[in-house]
């Protein structure tokens, strides 16, 4: 096995950040499962997918992590200067973070845990809820169109001023989307797994309260927010399989976030005929499944022909046929997280079983 050792060290120092906030990812988990083993009532369904929720977000994270740092065959995830940018971006960040948590704690005067009035979200908070996750769409217009431009003025800029030394992105404008996408994804990955973790450790303190208005009930307290498995989920395809597979990053995320979520407000809406899931045996409806179903193919399709042509049908069909298996097996762990990484693996076996990958 190709162990590839750590040439230039200054390169992969953004990912410090990131494999620390794993390990209090894993401090998070630890603090759950305390919380749980101290109940002396069985589990409810809701309460253990709080634990595997977790668990898997830390799993994936660190696979994600070692991977891109030791074993990759793309030398350098976030490129110099955009690495140097991102430890500056994220210093600014923990700064201004930390003024508005000083004044949140000067202020608030609630309790010192986090509390939801209702048990579940009514319409309205589930039409915000999902559609915050379209937010991950822009990777698709940075892959697309803002990538190259963003890049080209990078190389401009560092071109103007020689302080910044010579960039390592002149002769690679093909990369210029995963450059952009990686970057862009990183930060925000830091920006908001950061406030996560103020929000389980030091609520009183965290100045974003308003949020949990959008958090479902397992959401709560010493756990994840769905926000937070889609960021992982994502980010982990663009860092894995985003230099050799754009279009199949991107037809995975759009339906992660599109297809999934249209699926939910459609059944929450209109759906009358209901299933039970096969492990949470969670109600669902078979309008909300069809929706999801129609939008996946259409969505797969759409990124999928310029590259594979006449085979991005049946391809469409795999990754669709992924995300309904997602959602009819309904395991305990966030379907934000599986549905990413689920059908953007299927996608790049099937295409290279099928000799176009």
């Amino acid at each position: 096995m190709h162990f590839r050792v750590l040439g230039d060290f200054w390169n992969y120092i953004y990912l410090i950040p990131l494999f620390a906030i794993g390990v209090l990812f894993l401090l998070i988990l630890l603090k759950k499962h305390r919380e749980q083993r101290q109940r002396l009532l069985p589990l409810t369904d809701e309460e253990r997918e709080s634990l595997a929720n977790p668990i898997a977000i830390t799993a994936i994270l660190f696979t994600t992590l070692i991977y891109v740092t030791f074993f990759s065959n793309f030398r350098i995830i976030v490129p110099y200067p955009l690495d140097v940018l991102t430890l500056i971006w994220y210093g600014f960040f923990l700064v201004t973070f930390w003024i508005l948590c000083v004044r949140e704690k000067r202020r608030y005067h609630g309790p010192p845990f986090e509390v939801k009035e209702e048990a579940d979200l009514s319409l309205k908070y589930e039409v915000i809820r999902k559609t915050t996750h379209t937010v991950i769409m822009l990777v698709i217009v940075c892959y697309i169109a803002f990538g190259p431009l963003f890049m080209s003025f990078v190389n401009w800029l560092t071109g103007i001023f020689p302080i910044f030394g010579v960039t390592s992105l002149v002769g690679d404008p093909l990369y210029y989307g995963q450059y952009t996408v990686a970057f862009l994804t990183v930060i925000a990955f830091l920006g908001l797994s950061t406030s996560e973790i103020v929000r389980v450790f030091f609520y009183s303190a965290y100045p974003l309260k308003a949020v949990k208005k959008i958090f479902r009930q397992k959401e709560l307290g010493s756990a994840l927010g769905s926000h937070i498995s889609l960021t992982v989920g994502s980010m982990a395809v663009i860092l894995i399989f985003g230099p050799r597979y754009p279009d199949i990053v991107m037809a995975s995320i759009s339906i992660s976030a599109i297809a999934d979520g249209a699926a939910s407000i459609v059944g929450r809406k209109l759906g009358t005929h209901q299933y039970k899931t096969v492990f949470a045996r969670k109600k669902k409806t078979w309008e909300g499944l069809l929706t999801g179903t129609i939008v996946s193919l259409i969505l797969s399709f759409s990124f999928l022909m310029y590259r594979f042509g006449f085979l991005s049908f049946f391809l469409a069909f795999v990754a669709t046929g992924m995300l309904d298996l997602i959602d009819l097996l309904s395991i305990q762990i966030s379907d934000n997280l599986l549905n990413p990484i689920v059908t953007s693996t299927a996608l790049v076996l099937v295409a290279n079983a099928l000799g176009v990958g």
